[in-house]
């Protein structure tokens, strides 16, 4: 990572103001005071961005998210790469299909449950996913530029502590229904 993020463009007085998550109820709501506004506005453009990079592969951004999955860990359920790529399971089975007749990915059932699908990368999957790979590390390599190590990994601690809250705040038999 590059070394510290340059403030600039951020006046100090702003980035100082407290957390409303920890100022109590407030008389107004500003979007811009909670970071789900500039989480959604960062994977908006990200999205693009990404998806203009793999464009010249023939690889779509969640087509790439799926891709990853199974090169980190292959041979996993449709429910189970759904949870890795924060993808619904109906688009997600539909993007699986395509992969398939495109023979990215392989379709098999094991022979203790027939009715559970396992998905693998072919031979084509993964050499699609490791030319696509170069590209996008560059791609986050940018999307970071100026953000240190410290930060990146305090970023990440904090990423992961309000996604937990997330998932404690669902009614778990909301998830069951996805």
């Amino acid at each position: 990572m590059a070394k510290a993020l340059t403030r600039t463009a951020v006046p100090r007085t702003k980035e100082r103001r407290a957390s409303p998550a920890t100022t109590g109820a407030r008389a107004t709501y500003r979007i811009a005071d909670f970071p789900m506004h500039y989480f959604a506005a960062i994977q908006r453009q990200n999205q693009f961005n990404l998806g203009h990079v793999l464009r010249p592969l023939g690889i779509s951004v969640p087509m790439w998210r799926a891709l990853s999955a199974l090169a980190d860990k292959d041979g996993q359920t449709i429910g189970q790469i759904a949870d890795t790529t924060v993808l619904d399971r109906s688009s997600l089975g539909r993007l699986l299909e395509d992969m398939a007749a495109d023979g990215l990915v392989a379709r098999t059932s094991p022979p203790d449950d027939r009715r559970a699908v396992v998905i693998s990368l072919t031979a084509v999957g993964r050499k699609r996913f490791e030319a696509g790979m170069p590209l996008v590390l560059d791609h986050y390599r940018k999307l970071l530029h100026g953000v240190s190590d410290d930060d990146f990994a305090t970023l990440m601690r904090l990423l992961r502590r309000i996604k937990a809250n997330a998932r404690m705040m669902s009614d778990p038999s909301m998830l069951e229904a996805e």
